[in-house]
């Protein structure tokens, strides 16, 4: 069923991408350009906000033509007391992440999502928050020397 241009999910969906893709784009020209042999700082920002943009076109121009679901239809079902545990566990990362540290910070993150919010096995979890959180540890701090918070940690991450 076609709904009304305005309450059409895709079309307002793709005017905000084309919106963000245009605003990329312009910043993106206002750092500059450069040319082709010495592009400048803003040659692959400009290129980025241009595919965003064309791609949200595209996406404004099949909804005008097929139609979509209502805006409404989005949020049918939605589980907002997640949502909101999810918003405040983001906060706490974010406040006991240079406290506490990397490592604790993610894994106690990572098990908490994958035991309470969208819960899996104990033994899932514990292996892929583990495996996650080590694995993002060693590339970031190891391989491409990006310092971490250690936290509580520090002796042991040294």
């Amino acid at each position: 069923m076609k709904v009304s241009l305005l309450r059409n999910a895709q079309l307002w969906g793709g005017l905000v991408w084309l919106a963000f893709g245009a605003f990329i784009a312009y910043h993106g020209y206002e750092l500059g350009l450069g040319v082709a042999r010495e592009p400048g700082s803003g040659f692959a920002i400009f290129w980025l906000g241009l595919f965003t943009a064309a791609f949200a076109l595209s996406i404004i121009f099949s909804a005008i033509n097929e139609g979509s679901e209502d805006i409404a239809s989005l949020w049918q079902g939605t589980r907002w007391g997640r949502v909101a545990l999810i918003i405040v566990l983001l906060l706490l990362f974010g406040f006991f992440f240079e406290r506490i540290g990397f490592v604790i910070c993610s894994l106690t993150l990572l098990l908490v999502l994958m035991r309470f919010v969208d819960p899996v096995p104990w033994t899932t979890a514990l292996v892929t928050s583990i495996t996650a959180t080590f694995g993002v540890w060693y590339t970031l701090s190891k391989l491409l020397l990006i310092q971490l918070p250690n936290g509580l940690l520090s002796p042991w991450l040294g």
